[in-house]
């Protein structure tokens, strides 16, 4: 069983539904006496009366996962000492193979997504290491692996210590390396756009190590003729007109705010069911991926049809609310 990241079956790298995919391995007898704790996130150990009620339980409970190379426990702190009240000499045991830093990382991995909930400092601390020993993680990646928001993980990068200012690229959890400043990757992106105008979003995206999002970006101002822009750089937020997509969140926000103080908004019921779904909408938007990482797989299908139709509703309702603009300029 490696260390690396797992990949599913939809070519994601650490993936939710890859979360048991360590406890896939042979299922072996194992002492007791040989195994040790000590790679558990849990700040405050194990739980007495979760201890105590596992041992109490007749059915037999899962394997417990254990780092092949050093003995110690991966996932299983409180089974394994449920089996040591009992008295009992050997376990069933899964092992892991890898190093120390993949070991701790599975341990968190497996602890959040199951059993008793990791405490917000234990997900907090347990980033702050994962930080340390894989500095070349994108904030995603690791806040999905602690369950804790890229913001977070973001927070604590900026007040680490480490020196990583070195890195110009993070693996992302698709197991691609991404540009941390995309403006390489927009130039990129917009040569291989005018090369091949038929050319997929999705191939811009693997070829660049730019978001689907971005590529979309930056063919939507090619076609507008905007190729100085195809790549801007940082500016202050505009204080005309929005340009769909241009607006960084807080500048959205803003906008929003100022929008629910309008009478003719807040006072019609019509308008404040826009205002409901779109404030909705800004408070999903930062947790979507967080989000979508716990939905169970048999309902990503649909919720993806869902998704999707949501999306393109709000599309057109922009595009409708363009053309408005447009034609009430024009006149």
């Amino acid at each position: 069983m490696s260390g690396q990241p797992e990949r599913g079956h939809d070519g994601g790298a650490g993936r939710s539904a890859d979360l048991f995919a360590v406890r896939s391995g042979e299922v072996e007898q194992a002492e007791v006496e040989s195994l040790r704790d000590g790679l558990s996130p849990r700040l405050t150990g194990v739980s007495p009366a979760h201890v105590q009620r596992l041992a109490g339980l007749t059915d037999d409970l899962p394997p417990i996962v254990v780092h092949r190379s050093s003995r110690r426990v991966i996932d299983g702190s409180h089974r394994l000492a449920a089996v040591r009240a009992r008295g009992e000499r050997t376990v069933p045991v899964v092992y892991f193979d890898g190093s120390d830093a993949d070991a701790f990382v599975a341990a968190v991995r497996l602890n959040a997504a199951h059993g008793m909930p990791l405490p917000a400092q234990d997900r907090a601390a347990a980033a702050r290491r994962i930080l340390a020993t894989h500095p070349h993680w994108s904030d995603r990646w690791i806040a999905s692996v602690c369950r804790v928001a890229p913001r977070t993980v973001a927070a604590l990068r900026r007040g680490s210590t480490d020196d990583d200012g070195r890195l110009n690229a993070r693996l992302g959890r698709d197991g691609r390396s991404h540009p941390i400043s995309a403006a390489a990757g927009r130039r990129l992106a917009a040569e291989i756009m005018r090369r091949h105008p038929d050319v997929s979003l999705r191939e811009v995206a693997r070829r660049t190590g730019i978001s689907v999002g971005t590529a979309f970006d930056v063919r939507r101002k090619l076609a507008a003729g905007d190729a100085a822009d195809a790549h801007p750089a940082p500016t202050a937020a505009p204080v005309g007109p929005a340009r769909p997509g241009t607006e960084p969140a807080s500048a959205v926000r803003e906008r929003l705010a100022v929008l629910a103080r309008d009478p003719s908004l807040r006072y019609t019921d019509q308008g404040r069911a826009l205002l409901r779904l779109a404030s909705a909408t800004l408070a999903f938007a930062p947790r979507a991926e967080l989000i979508a990482e716990a939905v169970p797989g048999h309902c990503r299908g649909s919720l993806h049809a869902v998704a999707v139709a949501c999306a393109g509703s709000w599309r057109a309702f922009a595009e409708h609310l363009a053309d408005q603009e447009r034609t009430a300029h024009a006149g």
